[in-house]
Protein backbone atom coordinates (compact mmCIF):
# COMPACT_ATOMS: atom_id res chain seq x y z
CA UNK A 1 0.00 0.00 0.00
CA UNK A 2 1.05 3.71 -1.11
CA UNK A 3 0.99 6.77 0.70
CA UNK A 4 -0.05 10.20 -0.73
CA UNK A 5 3.59 12.01 -0.63
CA UNK A 6 4.20 15.41 0.05
CA UNK A 7 7.98 16.19 -0.98
CA UNK A 8 9.89 15.78 0.09
CA UNK A 9 8.48 12.52 1.10
CA UNK A 10 10.53 9.82 2.87
CA UNK A 11 7.87 6.64 3.03
CA UNK A 12 4.60 6.02 4.18
CA UNK A 13 3.41 7.85 7.23
CA UNK A 14 -0.39 6.32 7.81
CA UNK A 15 -1.53 3.41 6.23
CA UNK A 16 -5.03 2.31 6.43
CA UNK A 17 -6.24 -0.69 9.09
CA UNK A 18 -4.21 -3.49 8.97
CA UNK A 19 -6.78 -6.24 8.41
CA UNK A 20 -8.53 -4.29 5.60
CA UNK A 21 -11.57 -4.86 7.64
CA UNK A 22 -14.82 -3.69 6.20
CA UNK A 23 -16.69 -1.21 7.81
CA UNK A 24 -19.96 0.45 7.62
CA UNK A 25 -20.32 -0.70 4.27
CA UNK A 26 -17.33 0.52 2.84
CA UNK A 27 -14.95 -2.51 1.37
CA UNK A 28 -11.38 -3.17 0.81
CA UNK A 29 -8.56 -1.11 2.13
CA UNK A 30 -7.84 2.12 1.24
CA UNK A 31 -4.72 4.50 2.01
CA UNK A 32 -5.07 7.40 4.16
CA UNK A 33 -5.18 10.18 1.40
CA UNK A 34 -4.38 13.04 3.79
CA UNK A 35 -1.05 12.10 5.45
CA UNK A 36 1.73 14.03 3.76
CA UNK A 37 5.22 14.92 4.33
CA UNK A 38 5.75 18.69 3.94
CA UNK A 39 9.12 19.13 5.14
CA UNK A 40 12.26 16.41 6.08
CA UNK A 41 11.03 16.30 9.91
CA UNK A 42 7.70 17.38 9.63
CA UNK A 43 4.22 14.74 9.08
CA UNK A 44 1.20 15.68 8.84
CA UNK A 45 -2.07 13.56 8.57
CA UNK A 46 -5.49 13.42 9.35
CA UNK A 47 -8.27 11.29 11.04
CA UNK A 48 -11.75 11.45 11.97
CA UNK A 49 -13.73 9.48 14.96
CA UNK A 50 -17.22 8.05 14.78
CA UNK A 51 -19.48 5.76 15.75
CA UNK A 52 -19.65 2.56 14.11
CA UNK A 53 -20.93 -1.30 14.08
CA UNK A 54 -19.08 -4.00 13.60
CA UNK A 55 -20.45 -7.81 12.85
CA UNK A 56 -18.58 -10.26 15.31
CA UNK A 57 -17.50 -13.71 14.04
CA UNK A 58 -21.14 -15.31 14.86
CA UNK A 59 -23.72 -12.61 13.12
CA UNK A 60 -23.91 -10.57 16.48
CA UNK A 61 -23.74 -6.70 15.33
CA UNK A 62 -21.95 -4.81 18.36
CA UNK A 63 -21.30 -1.11 18.58
CA UNK A 64 -18.28 0.67 18.60
CA UNK A 65 -15.79 3.54 18.03
CA UNK A 66 -13.32 3.92 15.78
CA UNK A 67 -10.85 6.38 13.54
CA UNK A 68 -11.15 6.38 9.74
CA UNK A 69 -9.49 8.13 7.48
CA UNK A 70 -12.34 10.50 5.84
CA UNK A 71 -15.98 11.80 7.20
CA UNK A 72 -17.56 8.41 6.09
CA UNK A 73 -15.21 5.61 6.78
CA UNK A 74 -14.18 3.66 9.99
CA UNK A 75 -11.25 1.00 9.69
CA UNK A 76 -11.05 -1.58 12.09
CA UNK A 77 -8.59 -1.57 13.63
CA UNK A 78 -7.66 1.95 12.49
CA UNK A 79 -4.69 3.06 10.51
CA UNK A 80 -1.01 2.25 11.01
CA UNK A 81 0.81 5.83 11.61
CA UNK A 82 4.38 5.81 10.80
CA UNK A 83 7.00 8.43 11.27
CA UNK A 84 10.44 8.53 11.81
CA UNK A 85 12.58 9.09 15.09
CA UNK A 86 12.37 12.92 16.31
CA UNK A 87 9.72 14.02 13.88
CA UNK A 88 7.15 16.34 14.40
CA UNK A 89 3.57 15.07 13.88
CA UNK A 90 1.02 17.46 12.89
CA UNK A 91 -2.48 15.01 13.60
CA UNK A 92 -5.54 16.88 12.90
CA UNK A 93 -8.42 14.85 14.29
CA UNK A 94 -12.06 15.52 14.04
CA UNK A 95 -15.17 14.57 16.28
CA UNK A 96 -18.03 13.20 14.36
CA UNK A 97 -18.90 10.31 17.35
CA UNK A 98 -21.43 11.18 19.51
CA UNK A 99 -19.30 11.49 22.87
CA UNK A 100 -15.80 13.69 24.13
CA UNK A 101 -12.56 11.81 22.49
CA UNK A 102 -9.24 12.70 23.35
CA UNK A 103 -5.70 11.07 21.75
CA UNK A 104 -3.35 9.33 23.77
CA UNK A 105 0.00 7.24 23.24
CA UNK A 106 1.54 5.74 26.22
CA UNK A 107 4.86 7.25 27.75
CA UNK A 108 8.35 5.34 27.16
CA UNK A 109 11.84 5.49 27.23
CA UNK A 110 12.95 8.77 25.07
CA UNK A 111 9.17 9.61 24.44
CA UNK A 112 6.99 11.79 27.03
CA UNK A 113 4.08 10.03 25.71
CA UNK A 114 0.74 12.57 24.22
CA UNK A 115 -2.55 12.89 25.87
CA UNK A 116 -4.45 15.58 24.16
CA UNK A 117 -7.77 16.92 25.54
CA UNK A 118 -11.02 15.55 24.60
CA UNK A 119 -12.70 17.04 21.37
CA UNK A 120 -15.81 18.04 21.80
CA UNK A 121 -19.01 16.12 19.62
CA UNK A 122 -19.05 17.93 15.93
CA UNK A 123 -15.30 19.41 17.30
CA UNK A 124 -12.05 20.11 15.05
CA UNK A 125 -8.08 20.24 16.74
CA UNK A 126 -4.33 19.64 15.56
CA UNK A 127 -2.34 17.92 18.02
CA UNK A 128 1.23 18.34 17.91
CA UNK A 129 4.05 16.11 19.16
CA UNK A 130 7.38 15.29 18.58
CA UNK A 131 7.75 11.29 17.78
CA UNK A 132 10.03 9.05 20.11
CA UNK A 133 13.43 9.63 19.91
CA UNK A 134 14.38 5.52 19.73
CA UNK A 135 12.73 3.20 16.95
CA UNK A 136 9.58 0.96 18.35
CA UNK A 137 6.31 0.05 18.18
CA UNK A 138 3.54 1.69 20.25
CA UNK A 139 0.04 2.21 19.43
CA UNK A 140 -2.64 5.38 20.12
CA UNK A 141 -6.21 5.73 21.46
CA UNK A 142 -8.84 7.82 21.16
CA UNK A 143 -9.70 8.72 25.39
CA UNK A 144 -13.59 8.49 24.77
CA UNK A 145 -15.70 10.02 27.77
CA UNK A 146 -12.25 10.91 29.59
CA UNK A 147 -11.09 7.76 29.73
CA UNK A 148 -8.26 5.78 27.49
CA UNK A 149 -9.73 2.49 29.21
CA UNK A 150 -13.34 2.80 27.34
CA UNK A 151 -11.05 4.10 23.99
CA UNK A 152 -9.68 0.45 24.08
CA UNK A 153 -12.75 -1.02 24.99
CA UNK A 154 -14.67 -0.03 22.36
CA UNK A 155 -11.79 -0.20 19.23
CA UNK A 156 -10.55 3.01 19.45
CA UNK A 157 -6.96 2.46 18.79
CA UNK A 158 -4.27 1.69 16.05
CA UNK A 159 -0.83 0.80 15.84
CA UNK A 160 1.94 3.93 15.67
CA UNK A 161 5.44 3.02 14.19
CA UNK A 162 8.18 4.99 14.83
CA UNK A 163 11.19 3.89 12.03
CA UNK A 164 14.64 4.67 11.93
CA UNK A 165 15.91 8.20 10.09
CA UNK A 166 17.67 7.20 7.44
CA UNK A 167 18.48 3.27 7.36
CA UNK A 168 16.06 0.96 5.82
CA UNK A 169 13.13 -0.21 7.50
CA UNK A 170 14.34 -3.52 7.04
CA UNK A 171 17.37 -3.63 8.88
CA UNK A 172 17.33 -5.48 12.21
CA UNK A 173 20.37 -3.69 13.46
CA UNK A 174 18.54 -0.25 12.95
CA UNK A 175 15.23 -0.71 14.40
CA UNK A 176 16.92 -3.16 17.18
CA UNK A 177 20.60 -2.00 17.97
CA UNK A 178 22.47 -4.49 19.91
CA UNK A 179 19.92 -7.60 19.69
CA UNK A 180 21.44 -9.67 16.93
CA UNK A 181 25.24 -9.66 19.25
CA UNK A 182 23.02 -10.96 22.21
CA UNK A 183 20.99 -13.27 20.17
CA UNK A 184 21.21 -17.06 21.30
CA UNK A 185 19.68 -20.45 19.66
CA UNK A 186 19.95 -23.93 20.59
CA UNK A 187 21.94 -25.88 18.43
CA UNK A 188 19.65 -28.36 15.91
CA UNK A 189 18.82 -31.48 16.49
CA UNK A 190 21.83 -30.73 19.97
CA UNK A 191 24.09 -30.88 17.84
CA UNK A 192 23.97 -29.12 14.16
CA UNK A 193 24.60 -24.95 14.55
CA UNK A 194 21.79 -23.16 13.75
CA UNK A 195 21.67 -19.79 11.44
CA UNK A 196 22.10 -16.95 13.71
CA UNK A 197 19.52 -14.00 13.86
CA UNK A 198 18.95 -12.41 10.20
CA UNK A 199 20.61 -9.14 9.50
CA UNK A 200 17.06 -7.86 7.26
CA UNK A 201 13.83 -8.90 7.11
CA UNK A 202 11.81 -9.19 3.61
CA UNK A 203 8.23 -8.66 5.01
CA UNK A 204 5.94 -7.11 8.12
CA UNK A 205 3.12 -7.78 9.74
CA UNK A 206 1.11 -5.77 12.75
CA UNK A 207 -1.10 -7.78 14.95
CA UNK A 208 -2.81 -6.08 17.42
CA UNK A 209 -5.10 -7.92 20.00
CA UNK A 210 -8.46 -6.91 21.65
CA UNK A 211 -11.38 -8.25 22.93
CA UNK A 212 -15.00 -7.34 24.22
CA UNK A 213 -18.14 -7.90 25.80
CA UNK A 214 -21.36 -6.34 23.83
CA UNK A 215 -23.05 -6.01 26.81
CA UNK A 216 -20.12 -3.65 28.17
CA UNK A 217 -19.75 -2.09 24.71
CA UNK A 218 -23.42 -1.00 24.46
CA UNK A 219 -23.14 0.70 27.53
CA UNK A 220 -20.03 2.38 26.57
CA UNK A 221 -21.07 3.38 23.07
CA UNK A 222 -23.79 5.06 24.97
CA UNK A 223 -21.50 7.48 27.71
CA UNK A 224 -20.35 5.19 30.44
CA UNK A 225 -16.81 4.84 31.12
CA UNK A 226 -15.35 1.36 31.14
CA UNK A 227 -14.52 -0.05 34.76
CA UNK A 228 -12.20 -2.51 36.75
CA UNK A 229 -15.54 -4.73 37.56
CA UNK A 230 -16.65 -4.79 33.80
CA UNK A 231 -17.59 -8.47 32.18
CA UNK A 232 -15.46 -11.03 31.14
CA UNK A 233 -15.09 -10.80 27.72
CA UNK A 234 -16.60 -13.08 25.14
CA UNK A 235 -14.85 -12.20 22.19
CA UNK A 236 -11.37 -12.09 20.92
CA UNK A 237 -10.10 -10.32 18.21
CA UNK A 238 -6.29 -10.13 15.90
CA UNK A 239 -6.82 -6.98 13.24
CA UNK A 240 -10.49 -6.47 14.11
CA UNK A 241 -11.15 -10.15 13.22
CA UNK A 242 -11.27 -13.48 14.85
CA UNK A 243 -11.59 -17.15 13.66
CA UNK A 244 -11.62 -17.83 9.73
CA UNK A 245 -11.69 -14.23 9.03
CA UNK A 246 -8.30 -13.54 10.92
CA UNK A 247 -6.85 -16.91 9.10
CA UNK A 248 -7.62 -16.06 6.05
CA UNK A 249 -7.09 -12.52 5.98
CA UNK A 250 -3.82 -11.64 4.05
CA UNK A 251 -2.81 -8.87 6.50
CA UNK A 252 -3.08 -10.65 9.52
CA UNK A 253 -1.54 -14.44 8.39
CA UNK A 254 1.87 -14.90 7.74
CA UNK A 255 2.59 -16.10 4.24
CA UNK A 256 5.96 -16.43 2.49
CA UNK A 257 8.43 -19.11 0.78
CA UNK A 258 10.66 -21.11 3.02
CA UNK A 259 13.64 -21.37 3.15
CA UNK A 260 15.93 -24.55 4.30
CA UNK A 261 16.70 -26.69 7.69
CA UNK A 262 17.52 -23.81 9.96
CA UNK A 263 17.84 -21.54 7.07
CA UNK A 264 15.62 -18.33 7.04
CA UNK A 265 13.54 -17.52 3.96
CA UNK A 266 11.43 -14.79 3.62
CA UNK A 267 11.67 -13.88 7.36
CA UNK A 268 8.72 -11.67 9.05
CA UNK A 269 8.84 -8.95 11.22
CA UNK A 270 5.85 -9.69 13.72
CA UNK A 271 4.91 -6.11 16.31
CA UNK A 272 2.29 -7.99 18.49
CA UNK A 273 0.15 -5.12 20.49
CA UNK A 274 -2.19 -6.06 23.23
CA UNK A 275 -4.55 -2.93 23.54
CA UNK A 276 -6.93 -5.71 25.29
CA UNK A 277 -7.08 -5.83 29.92
CA UNK A 278 -5.68 -9.27 29.61
CA UNK A 279 -2.25 -10.08 28.57
CA UNK A 280 -1.65 -12.86 25.71
CA UNK A 281 0.61 -15.45 25.42
CA UNK A 282 1.36 -15.82 21.53
CA UNK A 283 2.22 -19.40 20.14
CA UNK A 284 3.59 -20.16 16.66
CA UNK A 285 3.14 -23.84 15.00
CA UNK A 286 6.36 -24.62 12.48
CA UNK A 287 8.69 -22.26 13.07
CA UNK A 288 10.15 -20.53 16.34
CA UNK A 289 10.56 -16.61 16.23
CA UNK A 290 13.48 -13.84 17.45
CA UNK A 291 12.03 -11.80 20.21
CA UNK A 292 13.74 -8.33 19.51
CA UNK A 293 11.68 -6.43 22.10
CA UNK A 294 9.43 -6.72 25.69
CA UNK A 295 8.70 -4.15 27.54
CA UNK A 296 8.90 -5.75 30.61
CA UNK A 297 11.02 -8.86 30.63
CA UNK A 298 14.12 -7.41 28.41
CA UNK A 299 15.81 -10.73 28.98
CA UNK A 300 14.49 -12.40 26.87
CA UNK A 301 15.07 -10.27 23.93
CA UNK A 302 17.56 -12.37 22.12
CA UNK A 303 15.71 -15.92 22.66
CA UNK A 304 14.49 -17.59 20.31
CA UNK A 305 10.85 -19.28 21.47
CA UNK A 306 7.78 -20.07 19.96
CA UNK A 307 5.70 -18.72 22.72
CA UNK A 308 5.68 -15.05 24.07
CA UNK A 309 3.23 -13.17 26.67
CA UNK A 310 2.43 -9.71 25.61
CA UNK A 311 1.01 -7.62 28.63
CA UNK A 312 -1.69 -5.39 28.23
CA UNK A 313 -1.41 -2.43 26.68
CA UNK A 314 2.38 -3.22 25.60
CA UNK A 315 4.30 -4.82 22.71
CA UNK A 316 5.99 -7.34 21.66
CA UNK A 317 8.32 -7.39 18.01
CA UNK A 318 9.68 -10.57 16.71
CA UNK A 319 11.29 -11.94 13.87
CA UNK A 320 9.62 -15.17 12.12
CA UNK A 321 12.07 -17.01 9.82
CA UNK A 322 10.51 -19.18 8.16
CA UNK A 323 12.66 -21.87 7.86
CA UNK A 324 11.69 -25.24 6.61
CA UNK A 325 9.50 -27.11 9.60
CA UNK A 326 11.80 -29.68 11.45
CA UNK A 327 9.70 -31.54 12.09
CA UNK A 328 7.99 -31.85 8.61
CA UNK A 329 7.87 -35.42 7.42
CA UNK A 330 8.81 -36.12 4.83
CA UNK A 331 11.01 -32.91 4.42
CA UNK A 332 8.92 -30.13 2.58
CA UNK A 333 9.07 -26.11 2.34
CA UNK A 334 6.11 -25.23 0.76
CA UNK A 335 1.83 -26.01 0.97
CA UNK A 336 2.32 -26.57 4.69
CA UNK A 337 -0.16 -24.59 6.87
CA UNK A 338 0.46 -23.82 10.92
CA UNK A 339 -1.63 -22.48 13.24
CA UNK A 340 -0.87 -19.16 15.58
CA UNK A 341 -3.01 -18.55 18.72
CA UNK A 342 -3.30 -17.53 22.36
CA UNK A 343 -1.99 -19.67 24.96
CA UNK A 344 -4.79 -18.27 26.75
CA UNK A 345 -7.44 -21.05 25.73
CA UNK A 346 -10.75 -18.89 26.47
CA UNK A 347 -9.04 -16.23 23.83
CA UNK A 348 -9.19 -18.94 20.77
CA UNK A 349 -13.13 -19.08 21.66
CA UNK A 350 -16.19 -16.50 20.85
CA UNK A 351 -19.64 -16.11 22.29
CA UNK A 352 -18.98 -18.64 25.42
CA UNK A 353 -17.05 -21.32 23.72
CA UNK A 354 -17.82 -21.13 20.23
CA UNK A 355 -14.23 -22.86 18.65
CA UNK A 356 -11.66 -21.57 16.87
CA UNK A 357 -13.90 -18.57 16.40
CA UNK A 358 -11.59 -16.18 18.65
CA UNK A 359 -7.78 -15.11 18.65
CA UNK A 360 -6.34 -17.14 15.98
CA UNK A 361 -4.39 -17.14 12.73
CA UNK A 362 -2.39 -19.12 10.30
CA UNK A 363 1.48 -19.65 8.82
CA UNK A 364 1.89 -20.60 5.77
CA UNK A 365 4.58 -21.61 3.60
CA UNK A 366 3.87 -20.78 -0.22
Amino acid sequence: MDATRGTPSRRTVLRVGLAGATIVGVGGSVVLGSATRVAADVVNARLFVANGERTMIDGLVVPFVGFGSTADRLELPSGQLEVQTGDTVNLTITNNSNLPTGFFVASAPGFAGVNAAPIPVGGTRTVTFTAPSRPGTHHYVATVSGSVATGRALGATGPFVVLPGSAARTSVDALFPGVRIRARRQPLFGTTVATALPTTFVQERTWLFGELNPDTARDLAGGRVSLPTDPEPEYFLMNGLSGMLAIEDRFTNILGRAGGLGSPGDSTLVRMINTGRAPRSVHLHGNHFWILSHPDTPWLVGAFKDVVRVPSAGTVDVLVPLERPPDAFPPVSRAQKYVVHDHIEMAQTASGGHYPSGMVSELIFD
